[in-house]
């Protein structure tokens, strides 16, 4: 919890798509989702984007804040959990190890992850999918 515009809020750090979203491969191949039998599949491409799955154009690692109100109000049945949407969000990018995407290591380099929240800052645990469970850890303090 952290105090934003003179409430309090609630934010979520995740890694967010961004662009254009398809099902199929990596390299913008789009595999039919549907099932008939005139259904035509495309070739598979050849590694590294072999991977069949939803795919996007970007991925960014984002803090996106929430008000509290809002989140209590789905809680209490009295918003739908599609209602609330951030008012504000923050691109982190730039402030990261080795962001981003990486075909040939396949999926995301980080899996970016809240690890603890404090009233004046948190932690973000970016733990590595594919290298043997490398942990690391970014330190964050929100000031006014």
């Amino acid at each position: 919890m952290a105090h934003c515009r003179e409430k309090i809020c609630r934010y979520f750090c995740r890694n967010k798509v961004v662009g254009k979203c398809w099902y199929g491969f990596a390299n913008g191949v789009v595999w039919p989702i549907d099932i008939n039998e005139n259904t035509v599949y495309p070739k598979v491409p050849p590694w590294p984007y072999d991977d069949r799955g939803w795919w996007s154009e970007d991925i960014r690692a984002r803090i996106i804040f929430y008000d509290s109100n809002d989140l209590a109000a789905v809680a209490r049945g009295t918003m739908k959990t599609y209602e609330p949407q951030p008012y504000a969000s923050m691109d982190i990018d730039r402030y990261l190890f080795d962001p981003g995407f990486d075909h040939k290591r396949k999926n995301d380099i980080y899996s970016v992850q809240p690890a603890l929240i404090e009233p004046t800052e948190f932690y973000t645990l970016l733990k590595d999918e594919q290298m043997r469970k490398k942990s690391l850890v970014h330190v964050w303090m929100i000031t006014n």
